[in-house]
């Protein structure tokens, strides 16, 4: 595992994994796949979904953690069932790291510098069935839009419903950001350098993104996040 200790605050950090959703250049079909060989996406509207599924299947085994931060999920419905019985707790972000044995949760609590990070365990089941509502019932059933937006159409609310990224071993990453307003999920992969002392992603290089119509797809999966992290992992004592 990568660990730097860089300096940055996460103020600094959370403006940068902002701007992968919010500034995404110039999209196009053409998207590069980290570790795939490269090429081009095919134009059928209905293939980009269930290619971007195969490719994270295809990288299941390579995950070193997924991260969810800079949305309503974490920084509001999660943070406010939190706030019930802790009252001032925010949640700055979610890491969930695969293990032998399914995976570990840890819930970073603001201030980032303090160190209030709240730990749970789920088992390989819950892992697996987690990465099946997001990957295959979520973004494997999408379509691509026949007309996606410009980078300065979207989103049109803030924070976004579910921002979510998936960091392989290979030093690659996959962005995912989408907004219930927009019906839309913004698709990016990147690259990852190590890893800030509080936990937090170092980012690397981008690729150009891409879109597909949400479509209801993730709200099963945006529900089972909720509960799985809220039921499993207790604030820190």
């Amino acid at each position: 595992m990568k660990n730097y200790n860089t300096g940055l605050s996460r103020k600094v950090f959370a403006s940068m994994i902002a701007a992968v959703v919010i500034t995404a250049g110039v999209v196009a079909l053409a998207v590069y796949f980290p570790g795939g060989g490269g090429g081009t996406i095919p134009t059928d509207p209905t293939g980009l979904g269930a290619l971007t599924a195969e490719y994270l299947n295809s990288m299941r085994d390579n995950v070193e953690f997924y991260f969810i931060c800079n949305s309503t999920l974490v920084n509001e419905d999660i943070t406010s069932f939190y706030a019930q019985t802790q009252p001032g707790a925010f949640v700055d972000g979610i890491r969930m790291n695969r293990t032998p044995t399914g995976g570990d949760i840890g819930v970073l609590f603001s201030p980032y510098h303090a160190g209030i990070i709240g730990t749970g365990q789920i088992t390989t089941t819950e892992w697996s069935s987690l990465s099946g509502l997001i990957v295959d019932d979520g973004i494997g059933q999408m379509e691509e839009p026949t007309s996606p937006p410009g980078p300065n159409d979207f989103p049109t609310s803030w924070p976004v419903d579910l921002y979510f990224a998936m960091y392989f071993n290979d030093s690659t990453c996959f962005y995912a950001g989408f907004t219930s307003t927009d019906g839309l999920l913004f698709i990016q992969n990147g690259t990852w350098t190590g890893e800030f002392i509080d936990g937090w992603p170092v980012p690397g290089t981008f690729s150009e993104g891409a879109w597909l119509l949400e479509g209801g797809h993730l709200a099963t999966a945006i529900d089972a996040l909720y509960t799985t992290i809220t039921t499993t992992v207790d604030y820190p004592e």
